[in-house]
């Protein structure tokens, strides 16, 4: 007889809350693999009887697989089904998505498929938005441990770093609890790797993408090793300018001579600093290619054995690989004026090409010693590598409308990765009162390096048609290279013991811990420029038409035909070091009366110590020209965090929670060195503010929630946050152009409602129509915030008063799902789309800036021609949405993303 492995089967057992009841865990995945395919194996069984079937037949089947009774849902929405029973049991507001869920939505990151969640919206492909709050105040966790963010502009991971092949569910917790960090506002990711497999299998999956974008016009340059994601040295800062900087102080000629002590003449030093121009690799001619086909490959290989009677041992490794290049065009507006009379002060269209490569493996251990004992390693390795070209023009308010205008070259190369180890283990100690004791250790390292990033501009001339008719080098600015490099590490290790107690009707469960969390980061940039004596009037100056790398060409620097001098084009401080540290202890109780009434009482207690020290130029602790203190960059907090929830089981199907709770929000590393950064999606400039302070949420949630037979669901919920001095980036004063700051508000608030549900659509039918194969599933959110911003010295709000950066009024998931009768076809659609949101505040009287509602549609169709086999096609953004923000009604940002078509090929031994 043949078995589908794939068949997911429920029983119709009441559920129990296996959270209350006074009994031992029980690891041992090898006698939890046996259940399981006994469960699996009834199910067909039942199933796969022929329609003549006799009573007999069934009784036989029965009796073999005493079970009470089967009822068969659908693979993949019975996976839907599951993860709203374990989102039932959870103590706190959350929802869970599931591994059969990131493979019903297509979704290739973890970015990606938490905007099917209810309540969270994605920023920027990378970036989280919980409750219409920004990425500060959402928190992430990997197997529950923190980890650090290799991206030197947000606060927390990007989460497109975590493929879709190393998860096995994601967890997003909204209300707090104690054992979480009180840095929590919004909500908290978890992200939770495959385990230990209950069986033996290989697999294998390779696949193709293109995008509508694509085309034979893809921006490229000959520069390192792409195919690996990494470069091979060709990109890096020459030794030799880094030698010059520790022997002389630095690397113009007067430096030189200055730093020699009179050893060297300024001819001398002339020579040595273009030798050093002649070290840097100056081989960036931007041309077109033909855009390579995008390709991805996942592996993963796991089993397990038995040691002895008791003992299991497991592995599981998995490899992941994915490149390709994407076409995109972009607009960018800066717009100066007031409500009455806005003018545009810089105008830039973009071209781009971003070629990235993705590399991830994972590598799990675990050992079960007995039933009472458990211990795991989960190692991950993240590479997310982004070679991003560009070519704009960019006109000014003096050249719009004129034939004039400059022609903007870029290349910005950046490789971020992550790397996390991590131990913990489960105790179940029977001779000590059942204690249950749970520990764990992780270290983990980011690191961002963006060792040639090249930005070189043309004065051009346009005809009617906006094609160029001549074109040389912009001397005035001059091209210029940046070398940066962040290092981060965290370690964190923690434990928790459970008591559990018994009186009667009432099951209570005691737990105290204690958690230590500890970062350092260092972070800098070197700036080097081309400075070049040279005009377009002089005797040479047709040089300044040529191409890049023929303009810098090793005999026009030899030959000293441009007058070049190599300069430190550093202008702010740019570089810093920090560290932080938090102690962390807690105890909580948590009641349950009669399997109706569930009580949780926690109390936290964090001990927060930062301290961020700018560097400036000379290797010196900067103080801004005098306006910050050393104690401004110091940060000592404790604190005290309660939290609350009751849960009301009304019935077997209803259930009602309430939760109070007191969490913190506190500025990034980043965000209080007073040190510039620009953000990679809109270019401004950013700069830190070492003056914030610590953001206190004082929170309410409430909720409703209906579980029905088959896995339907549906709950309501309601949520208040009170924030004390919210922080939001701010466009200030400045003749720099737009520029973004960091300030705390008055004061804040965000309140709104919150609906999802699940539905089988067999109700639209009898027993034999085609419903009973789909099923629909979606959320909504409508909420409202408020901040209150008063003028200072460097800021003018034209809206004091509005709502909070990043919060959208409202937004929407649906998915309608498909399984075939016979499981080898399945099919979804899925459609999301939310509110305005105010990208930055407004400042002299022209409007908050708001980004515009993206509207997508995705379709993922899977095809299952054997037990084995898998063929999968995926289509994101049919709609061919564009990003756009608006301000005083016009578009001052713009980007085309394209439409997305991949298909993947899998195979499991």
């Amino acid at each position: 007889m043949k078995t589908n492995p794939h068949t997911a089967a429920s029983s119709n057992i009441e559920p129990i809350n296996i959270q209350s009841r006074k009994s031992k865990p029980n690891f041992s995945q090898h006698k939890l693999s046996h259940a399981i395919a006994s469960a699996l194996c009834a199910a067909t069984l039942l199933t796969a009887l022929p329609a003549h079937a006799t009573e007999k037949d069934i009784d036989e089947a029965k009796e073999d697989f005493p079970i009470e009774s089967i009822a068969i849902i659908g693979r993949l929405n019975s996976a839907a089904s599951e993860a709203m029973e374990e989102r039932r049991e959870q103590i706190a507001v959350a929802d869970i998505m599931g591994i059969e869920q990131l493979a019903r939505t297509g979704d290739s990151d973890a970015a990606a498929a938490l905007r099917r969640v209810t309540g969270l919206t994605l920023k920027d492909g990378k970036f989280i938005y919980v409750r219409g709050l920004g990425e500060r105040y959402s928190s992430t966790s990997l197997n529950g441990a923190i980890v650090p963010s290799p991206d030197p502009t947000r606060n927390v991971v990007p989460l497109d770093m975590f493929p879709s092949s190393v998860i096995e569910s994601l967890s997003v917790q909204k209300s707090a609890t104690a054992d979480m960090p009180a840095a929590f506002g919004g909500g908290h990711v978890d992200i939770r790797t495959k385990s230990i497999p209950l069986e033996p299998f290989f697999s294998v999956a390779v696949g193709t993408a293109h995008n509508t974008n694509d085309s034979n016009d893809a921006l490229s340059y000959r520069g390192g090793n792409d195919n690996s994601g990494k470069d091979d040295g060709l990109r890096d800062l020459p030794s030799s300018i880094e030698q010059t900087y520790n022997q002389y102080g630095g690397i113009s000629p007067i430096d030189i001579v200055t730093g020699s002590a009179g050893n060297i003449d300024f001819t001398a030093a002339q020579q040595l600093n273009r030798e050093l121009a002649l070290d840097i690799y100056r081989d960036m001619d931007i041309t077109s290619e033909d855009t390579d086909q995008g390709a991805n490959i996942d592996l993963a290989v796991g089993s397990n054995w038995d040691i002895g009677d008791e003992s299991v041992f497991g592995v599981l490794a998995a490899a992941s690989y994915k490149k390709q290049a994407k076409n995109y065009t972009k607009r960018e507006v800066e717009l100066d004026g007031d409500d009455q009379q806005a003018q545009i002060e810089n105008s830039k269209n973009v071209n781009g090409t971003d070629a990235s490569v993705r590399l991830s493996a994972m590598l799990n251990l675990g050992f079960e010693l007995n039933d009472d004992h458990k211990i795991e390693t989960f190692t991950t390795y993240l590479r997310d590598t982004s070679d991003d070209v560009s070519i704009s023009i960019e006109e000014t308010v003096d050249t719009l409308g004129e034939p004039n205008a400059l022609q903007v070259y870029g290349v910005n190369y950046e490789e971020r990765s992550l790397i996390s180890n991590q131990i913990k283990g489960q105790h179940y100690l029977s001779d000590w009162w059942d204690l249950e004791l749970a520990w764990q250790y992780s270290d983990a390292s980011s690191s961002r390096a963006a060792p040639n990033e090249l930005g070189y501009t043309y004065n051009v001339l346009l005809d009617d048609n906006d094609a160029i008719t001549s074109r040389h080098l912009n001397t005035q600015d001059a091209p210029k290279y940046v070398y940066s490099q962040l290092d981060d590490d965290t370690i964190n290790y923690g434990w928790s013991l459970t008591l559990p107690l018994e009186f009667d009707i009432t099951m209570v469960n005691v737990k105290g811990g204690y958690q230590y969390f500890e970062r350092t980061r260092q972070s800098n940039a070197t700036r080097l420029g081309f400075d070049v004596d040279l005009r377009p009037s002089d005797s040479d100056g047709n040089i300044l038409a040529q191409s890049f790398g023929d303009i810098f060409s090793d005999d026009n620097i030899t030959n000293d035909r441009l007058g070049l001098e190599l300069q430190d084009a550093s202008t702010d401080t740019e570089d810093y070091v920090a560290a932080e540290i938090i102690d962390a202890a807690f105890v909580s109780v948590d009641l349950n009366i009669d399997d109706e009434w569930r009580i949780y009482a926690g109390l936290r207690y964090e001990d927060f110590r930062r301290v961020t020290l700018p560097i400036d130029p000379d290797g010196d602790i900067s103080d801004e020209g005098g306006r910050y203190q050393i104690t401004d960059y110091i940060i000592k907090q404790d604190d005290w965090y309660p939290s609350l929830s009751l849960t009301w089981v009304e019935s077997d199907e209803t259930q009602w929670r309430l939760g109070l709770s007191k969490t913190v929000v506190r500025p990034d590393l980043r965000e209080v060195s007073p040190v510039r950064f620009q953000d990679p999606v809109t270019g401004f400039d950013f700069f830190g503010n070492p003056q914030l302070e610590s953001s206190d949420i004082y929170n309410l949630d409430a909720r409703w929630e209906w579980y029905g037979e088959a896995g339907n669901s549906f709950s309501v919920g309601a949520f208040y946050k009170d924030i004390d001095a919210p922080i939001e980036p701010i466009q200030r004063i400045s003749e720099a152009g737009r520029q973004l700051k960091f300030y705390n508000a008055d004061s804040g608030s965000i309140y709104g409602i919150e609906a999802d549900f699940l539905q089988h659509l067999d109700v639209l039918g009898d027993d034999e129509s085609l419903w009973q194969y789909f099923f629909v599933t979606g959320n909504v959110t409508l909420s409202d915030s408020e901040i209150n911003i008063a003028s200072s010295g460097e800021i003018d709000p034209t809206n004091q008063t509005r709502r909070m950066t990043g919060h959208s009024q409202w937004v929407t998931n649906l998915q309608l799902s498909f399984d075939s009768p016979s499981e080898a076809h399945s099919a979804t659609l899925v459609y999301n789309v939310f509110g305005e949101r105010i990208a930055y505040g407004g400042r002299g009287g022209l409007d908050d800036v708001v980004e515009q509602p993206f509207h997508s549609l995705d379709l993922s169709y899977s095809y299952f021609p054997t037990d084995a086999m898998a063929i999968k096609l995926k289509a994101q953004n049919l709609l061919d949405e564009t990003a756009e923000y608006l301000q005083q009604g016009q578009q001052v940002y713009a980007k085309d993303p394209g439409s997305q078509y991949s298909l993947q090929f899998s195979y499991k031994f």
